[in-house]
């Protein structure tokens, strides 16, 4: 046969053709490599000597549905300038694999498109093998990554599976990329991240992080000094929607029989936006009977609505003051959720203010919390951690649904 296939299809340049076989629906390729490309492995000499042979399979690129292998029969060779007896390098394959480069390839190609179980049934192999390929491939692609230039960063976390089991998951926000997880959520899981970070001479300016007091502590501990740690809009928001539905269960449970009708099932009217209602005539409407009919949860839900305007000043120094104004009618109203909230955010006034030096968010890792519960959804979730937090580095790139590699 012609070996321009084997040349173009294979990249099989520095190999002669033996002969071809067809077995079981498949087809074998027999090659050996040209006298004038075999090299010691060790000093690079072509002055070496034929002793021993022996044959491999490797699976490679498919010819329409038909699997393709090629068989390598390769010599020990005898090197005359440094005395080493080493089989030849396999050169269409990296060093005990059972698969050529171009295969590895084309998986890493079709993972692009299809799930891991769909590659592997097209390909006839092992779904384990399929795996390892895309494992390798993120690994390399991972370590070759750059973190120089980061400057302002997210940290959150992620549920992984029922049961309370998290994983901790880094985002640079100029670029998107997920820099960093890690399995669960206390301090010490981020120290790897930060000391890759420091031998990388990042000069990171800012960290978007909720308030967490463990995320805190790793920053104190391991971050570089100096730097500006954000509670953004959403945490904060967030931790008084808490207090303002404390305080509904509350009432609810301390109200008679015929008042519990009117807070019963209002919970995220008390949550919605002044904005989101306005287009829900109805809801609105229930809303002000509720508000009228408890005082206690009217003036909790006025304050949860100024919170919001936290965020609109022009300067930090406008912003602290309205915040203390905020604080001081907070505690006014005596609620024991609103004053451990109050609390909470007197302790973290500088973070909270920090928003006005760097307005950074933890809303990228947010939206991406979509594209991880397809991810583990698609794969009726992952048991090996190591490689669900390689898919994640690459989740930036999902497109169709199907994470980026």
């Amino acid at each position: 046969m012609s070996t321009s296939l084997l040349y173009h299809a294979f990249g099989a340049t520095k190999h002669n053709y033996l002969k071809t076989e067809y077995r079981e629906g498949a087809i074998y390729f027999h090659l050996e490599t040209k006298p004038g490309k075999r090299r010691c492995v060790e000093c690079g000499s072509r002055d070496v000597i034929l002793s021993g042979r022996a044959t491999y399979e490797l699976r490679s690129l498919p010819i329409g549905q038909r699997p393709v292998f090629l068989v390598l029969h390769q010599h020990v060779l005898e090197c005359k300038s440094c005395g080493a007896v080493r089989q030849e390098e396999r050169i269409l394959a990296d060093p005990r694999k059972t698969y050529t480069r171009a295969f590895a390839r084309l998986v890493v190609e079709l993972c692009k498109k299809m799930t891991l179980s769909d590659v592997a049934h097209y390909l006839g192999v092992g779904w384990h093998l399929v795996k390892s390929i895309l494992k390798e491939h993120l690994e390399r692609r991972a370590a070759g990554r750059s973190w120089r230039k980061v400057r302002y960063i997210a940290i959150d976390e992620i549920a992984i599976r029922k049961g309370h089991h998290y994983m901790t998951v880094v985002v640079d926000l100029e670029t998107g990329q997920v820099l960093f997880t890690a399995e669960g959520r206390d301090h010490r899981c981020l120290k790897p991240f930060f000391q890759k970070l420091r031998r990388a001479r990042a000069k990171l300016k800012a960290i978007a992080v909720d308030m967490s007091s463990a995320y805190l502590k790793a920053i104190k501990d391991f971050g570089p000094p100096g730097v500006t740690v954000v509670h953004d809009r959403y945490h904060v928001v967030s931790k008084m929607n808490e207090v303002i539905d404390k305080v509904r269960r509350d009432e609810q449970n301390r109200l008679e029989q015929q008042d519990k009708k009117v807070i019963k099932g209002a919970r995220y009217l008390l949550l919605y936006s002044k904005e989101k209602l306005e287009e829900k005539p109805d809801q609105q409407a229930r809303l002000d009977e509720l508000l009228a009919a408890n005082e206690i949860l009217h003036k909790v839900y006025l304050l949860k609505e100024d919170l919001r305007l936290f965020w609109s000043h022009d300067s930090k120094d406008e912003a602290e003051k309205f915040v203390e104004t905020w604080l001081e009618e907070a505690e006014a109203l005596d609620n024991p959720h609103l004053n451990r909230f109050a609390k909470t955010v007197r302790e973290r006034m500088d973070a909270i203010l920090a928003w006005y030096d760097a307005p950074i968010t933890t809303g990228p890792l947010e939206g991406l919390n979509n594209k991880i519960k397809v991810l583990k959804r698609m794969a009726y979730g992952y048991r090996d951690q190591a490689f669900f937090g390689l898919r994640l580095l690459f989740i930036h790139e999902t497109k169709f649904k199907l994470s980026g590699v």
